[in-house]
């Protein structure tokens, strides 16, 4: 089984998410094919997989490009963490229309709650 983040992104690679994607998605989704294309220029069992998934989009194609990540992202520690940095958006609006829920915050607050459905009131002392 692979990582549910490199599900997302072979998904969108191979063009199943297009709709999903909004502006910030999609210019992700850029950036993340440049740069597997970048390691793919050194590296043809993945060029072979980011082709037959772009090319044909069908399910087994598309868990074969996630395994390759998969398998690249275990040897390549650095590739990995520039992936996950391009491809968050990518994952983040997939995973938000397939009923998930993402929350993000950034930098500081006094009180923050996330949830996705609250039933009653919140209060903070």
């Amino acid at each position: 089984m692979t990582d549910p983040f490199l599900d997302s992104l072979a998904t969108a690679l191979a063009g199943q998410a297009a709709t999903a994607l909004g502006a910030a998605g999609k210019a992700a989704l850029t950036k993340v094919q440049e740069l597997i294309r970048r390691r793919s220029e050194r590296d043809p069992e993945t060029k072979a997989a980011l082709e037959a998934a772009e090319q044909s989009g069908d399910q087994p194609r598309i868990t074969a490009l996630a395994e390759r990540l998969d398998q690249v992202c275990a040897e390549d520690a650095e590739f990995a963490e520039q992936l996950r940095a391009e491809g968050a958006d990518v994952h983040n609006a997939i995973s938000a229309t397939e009923g998930g829920v993402v929350n993000l915050n950034h930098g500081q607050v006094k009180n923050l709650v996330q949830a996705r459905e609250i039933n009653g009131g919140i209060t903070f002392n």
